[in-house]
């Protein structure tokens, strides 16, 4: 994501927000319950070729794309801006909190997003693309920017004027759990996204939309005992996190089904997918059956033979933050079949 393609993509989502309708829904994160028993949580997989194909991977513009298609399945709204309308508003900050530690969300991704929130006049300025450090944002092939000219990209790090390191002052408290909090969230942002990676974890099984807070706290290295159960879903329960969170949406175009979350290419394989939804637990079950698959499919042992299946859901269920029983989740599938892991 070079510079020009960076504000390329903001000079469109501008453009966007100038031209964004009136009247468009819009949902306080208030308005996001989990589902009511016997509803389905609902969750969009898309798959598209374009995403695949060998060498650099999509460009923003195609990813947008393929995210506007599936926030209109996700939603049930005809038009994207309808649909985006209803996680986001003008008036938000948005987070758009990346996976840099090792295989990392792509770049076209985060900028796909948010560009697709311009759609509903949220202006790019109020955008952040985050991780904790701005090293690692750059390892990952991200541009860094602090101006005021389109979305913001830098890490907890880069607030470290704002005292402790970008974190703040106080520990925030939520079940096991005792941390500090990225000031990004604290004093930066109203609404996230959990842009995360579709990758194993050789601790927790699984790094996804859930895990990915890990980077929003200065402590995570001693959450890790027992898979990361309870803590992964303790970090989301707080209300910093629970009552911002949006949207998950999950970079699965390259996804990695051992070895993680190191950069391991011998076990990643061209799934070509975005998975979205509203509900990250949702999201987590159902990027950790696609591992289950296809490490079946490779004749691995599962991650519960390797005693490191994603326990945290069970939590994550319990504290209400989602649904984790994959009877209860509605897969929406787009192109290939979800399943086929090929």
């Amino acid at each position: 994501m070079n510079r020009r393609e960076f504000l390329a993509h903001a000079a469109a989502a501008s453009a966007l927000a100038a031209s964004a309708a009136v009247g468009l829904r819009h949902a306080d994160a208030a308005e996001k319950p989990a589902p009511a028993p016997g509803r389905k949580a609902r969750v969009v997989v898309i798959r598209h070729e374009s995403l695949a194909a060998e060498g650099q991977g999509p460009a923003a513009g195609r990813v947008r794309e393929l995210l506007d298609e599936a926030a209109r399945a996700l939603a049930g709204d005809a038009k994207a801006a309808d649909a985006w309308a209803r996680w986001f508003k003008p008036s938000d900050r948005l987070g758009i909190k990346v996976n840099c530690l090792g295989y990392s969300t792509r770049p076209a991704v985060a900028t796909g997003l948010a560009v697709a929130a311009g759609s509903i006049g949220l202006a790019p300025e109020r955008i952040i693309v985050w991780d904790r450090t701005s090293r690692e944002l750059k390892a990952a092939g991200y541009e860094l920017r602090e101006g005021t000219r389109g979305p913001r990209c830098f890490g907890t790090d880069g607030m470290v004027s704002r005292a402790s390191g970008g974190y703040t002052d106080e520990i925030f408290s939520s079940g096991a759990i005792g941390s500090l909090f990225s000031r990004i969230v604290v004093d930066d942002t109203t609404a996230l996204v959990s842009a995360c990676v579709l990758k194993d974890h050789n601790l927790a099984g699984l790094t996804c939309a859930l895990k990915n807070f890990f980077g929003a706290v200065h402590n995570p290295n001693k959450y890790h005992d027992n898979g990361g159960d309870p803590f992964i879903a303790d970090v989301c329960a707080h209300p910093l996190i629970r009552d911002r969170l949006r949207l998950a949406v999950c970079d699965a175009i390259r996804p990695q089904y051992q070895g993680g979350p190191s950069v391991r290419p011998q076990w990643q394989w061209p799934y070509g997918g975005l998975i979205v939804g509203a509900d990250a637990v949702a999201v987590d079950r159902i990027a950790v059956e696609i591992l289950a698959r296809k490490r079946a499919a490779a004749g691995m042992p599962s991650l519960e033979a390797e005693n490191r299946p994603a326990r945290y859901l069970a939590s994550a269920q319990a504290r209400g933050l989602g649904v984790a029983d994959l009877e209860r989740i509605e897969v929406v599938s787009i192109g290939k079949a979800w399943l086929d892991v090929g």
